[in-house]
This record gives C-alpha cells, sequence and structure tokens, in this order.
C-alpha cells in the first residue's frame, strides 16, 4: 500500500496541521481524539475552525473554508472516520500523537526557519551587491562632469 509522506510541499501542510491539532488552546475547536488509535484527529466547532483558524491563517496551507480544508485532508491521505451526525473526525495511519511524531515536525520547523534564515541572508549579500554596484555608477557619473 502506498502512504502520502509528508515531504516536499506536502511538509507545510502536515507541519501546520500538527501544530493547530497539538495546541491544547484549541481543544475546544480541533483536537486529538480520545479514541486508542491516536492517530487520528476531530473537528468540533465547524464555525470557529472557519473563523478562528482557517480565515486568521497566515497561509492557505489548511485552505480557507471547509470544504477547501476537507479536500486538502484527502489529498494528503487522510481519510473520514465514521461517527455520529455534526462529528467530523480524520485519520491519517502516519499522522499520530507521539513523542517521535513531535519530535520529527520539531526538526521539520527547525529546517524550515534554517532554510528561510539562509534566503534571507541571500537577499542580503545580493541587496549589498546592487547598492554597491550602484554607488559605483554613481561615482563615474560624478567623474563625468
Amino acid at each position: 500500500m502506498v502512504r502520502k509522506q509528508p515531504t516536499g510541499s506536502s511538509s507545510s501542510f502536515y507541519l501546520q496541521l500538527y501544530q493547530i491539532v497539538d495546541d491544547r488552546s484549541s481543544d475546544p475547536i480541533i483536537s486529538w481524539s480520545k479514541s486508542s488509535n491516536n492517530n487520528s484527529f476531530v473537528v468540533w466547532d465547524l464555525k470557529k475552525l472557519r473563523s478562528d483558524i482557517l480565515l486568521k491563517s497566515s497561509s492557505s496551507v489548511l485552505g480557507r473554508n471547509l470544504p477547501e480544508f476537507i479536500a486538502k485532508l484527502r489529498s494528503h491521505g487522510f481519510r473520514r472516520v465514521l461517527k455520529g451526525p455534526g462529528e467530523l473526525e480524520f485519520s491519517h495511519d502516519d499522522f499520530s500523537r507521539s513523542p517521535l511524531m513531535k519530535k520529527m515536525m520539531a526538526k521539520a520547523l527547525s529546517e524550515r526557519i534554517e532554510r528561510f534564515d539562509a534566503q534571507i541572508k541571500s537577499m542580503k549579500c545580493r541587496l549589498k551587491a546592487k547598492e554597491t554596484f550602484l554607488k559605483v555608477e554613481n561615482l563615474f557619473q560624478n567623474l563625468r562632469i
């Protein structure tokens, strides 16, 4: 069986979802399932999920509305767990509440920060080179007067 793994551009989705599900302050809205398998989460309040999490997110990684959120879950290998009416639970074999998963997510976040820092450093170097070029160009123009 082929499983979707949290790699490449998908890592942002898994990372952001994990952070929200694992955040105790969001438990009234979305939290880990109380089932013993530890690889599913429940959306308790659909309205607040949309207004407090999806719409307030700085990126659209999780989607901007509930249908988009569910579509992204499915495209990343999550499946809906059948429960009673009004209950929305999703499961994924590789998405679990465990110390190892927490370490993996922390490492992924650390790697993203390192890549971002490297991008900033590169941009600063290019900006400095451009500034130097403009100064030299300005000096040459002043010499022609």
